[in-house]
């Protein structure tokens, strides 16, 4: 059977069931899924194509999934970097009151062809800067984001969820050039969660998943207790309604237990992130609830205590890998992070046996693509599946030499070392050329985003490299940056 399109002459890691490699092997895609995979010859005689590529020297791997980021900082790069205070702050001032829908397309532009070029065909964005601001007053930004990776062409799971206490929330928004501040009750925030499952979940490569903040631990207020229950009730209602994933962002030391326990927020079509300081209950909660986590080895949060990633592996319970977004001072290099992870998890366990190179791969693959309930479609190479593919270019000196593909693609690629992206059959990018896309647009979009955003929040003196940057032991704690006004 003719196919459209043919993969030829490289090394394919499947991670199939049998994680098989095949050297010299092809790739035969028919439409948007994998027609047939096997040897080049037999491949080849079988499946005659309409375009070959030609992938010698190259290792063929499934398209790579960032599990876990967030929307909106990919302009944010390095605000109040030096002071974990003031970049938190920086977070607020952005999403609430210095974000606009063109803010949230020209990032999810950006922030998408990253990521694709880096050899991420799938990737979750939380649409906010951290947890505990999210832009969910108004369906247009999350429009607007969904649109933007759909301009790219990758696979995009938003994220959504309402602000946590105190409530309402207050946000802003821009008409004339004036920044309008009003309350948004948590109703209106359900309803901006309702329009985006309606209008964009299913369409095309975009997903939806719901939210709702951690609840601390120490919460003593009862009526915020009582309001939180009740909001958790209503957003739970609308994830079983449509079907869709529950994702929390910010977990630890309890607070796993107490979302299960006190809120009943969360079940096995739930994911959360980080998993720092995990007391017994947590643990025992994930257990039971076959409940997925994801590992930000990169995060800032990795400095306040540690995932057991390999005691967890060994519990049971899944564990993929995500990047945590691209700042204050980190990317989205899946590659580096790869690496992160495996040291992060050989520190915890004082095990430099722990999560061998495989495993780290199988994180940001077959493991992710079940944490997203997608490993029917994605994850793997195997005739059937999508077509989401990336070749990454051996031909390099700290790839050499060409032996152990496995071990050189985690252990030494780099972002920049992947050639090839395949989303759903569509070639996004060849030999590092982009067919459909222009990048210097792209490009431009961001910067007069960056500018406007800077303007609006009165942020640019957080963009400010501090002498306390050079010649230090310990970089000095700064203030947050003087005339930001938060909601």
């Amino acid at each position: 059977m003719k196919a459209d399109l043919l993969l030829s002459g490289g090394t394919i890691i499947t991670v199939d069931a049998t994680r098989s490699v095949i050297e010299d092997g092809a790739i035969a895609i028919s439409g948007d899924r994998i027609a047939a995979i096997g040897p080049r010859g037999y491949v080849t005689r079988a499946h005659p194509a309409h375009r070959v590529i030609d992938t010698r020297h190259h290792v063929l791997l499934p398209g790579l999934i960032d599990a876990h980021s967030h929307a909106g900082c990919g302009l944010m790069r390095g605000l109040g970097a030096a002071d974990p205070a003031a970049w938190a702050e920086a977070c607020r001032a952005v999403t609430l009151r210095g974000s606009s829908p063109s803010f949230w397309r020209a990032e999810a532009r950006l922030s998408a062809l990253e990521r694709m070029m880096a050899g991420v065909t799938t990737f979750v964005s939380v649409l906010g800067a951290n947890e505990a601001a999210a832009r969910c007053d108004d369906p247009a930004h999350g429009f607007a984001h969904c649109g933007g990776v759909a301009e790219i062409g990758i696979r995009g799971v938003l994220a959504v969820g309402p602000c946590g206490p105190p409530f309402p929330s207050i946000f802003a928004s821009w008409e004339g050039g004036r920044s309008l501040e009003f309350p948004v009750p948590f109703e209106r925030q359900l309803e901006t969660m309702q329009a985006l499952v309606e209008t964009c979940h299913g369409r095309g490569r975009a997903q939806i998943a719901l939210m709702m903040p951690p609840v601390p631990v120490d919460l003593a207020d009862a009526a915020e207790i009582a309001a939180i229950q009740r909001q958790g009730r209503l957003v739970i209602e609308l994830q079983h309604r449509h079907r869709l994933l529950f994702h929390q962002d910010g977990h630890g030391r309890g607070s796993i237990e107490l979302a299960d326990r006190i809120y009943g927020l969360l079940g096995p079509d739930s994911f959360v992130t980080p998993a720092h300081d995990l007391t017994p209950g947590d643990i025992a909660t994930l257990e039971r609830l076959n409940m997925a986590v994801v590992h930000t080895p990169a995060a800032l949060a990795e400095l306040h205590g540690a995932c057991p990633v390999a005691a967890l592996l060994e519990r049971g319970v899944p564990v993929s890998l995500g990047s945590d977004g691209a700042a204050p001072e980190h990317g989205a290099d899946p590659f580096r992070l790869m690496l992160l992870a495996r040291r992060s998890a050989q520190l915890a366990a004082q095990d430099e046996g722990a999560i061998p190179p495989g495993k780290a791969l199988e994180m940001m693959t077959i493991d992710a693509a079940r944490t997203l309930r997608m490993d029917r479609e994605i994850g793997s190479l195997e005739a059937g599946k999508k077509a989401d593919i990336i070749a990454v270019d051996l031909r390099a000196p700290h790839l050499a030499p060409r032996t152990m593909p496995l071990w050189r693609v985690v252990c030494f690629a780099e972002a920049s070392d992947v050639a090839t992206v395949i989303v759903g059959g569509e070639v996004l990018m060849e030999a590092r050329r982009l067919p459909t896309i222009d990048m210097a647009t792209v490009l431009d979009e961001a910067q007069l985003a960056t500018e406007l955003m800077l303007d609006r929040t009165g942020l640019r003196s957080a963009l400010a490299e501090p002498k306390t940057l050079w010649g230090q032991t310990r970089s000095k704690t700064l203030r947050a940056p003087t005339g930001v006004r938060l909601p």
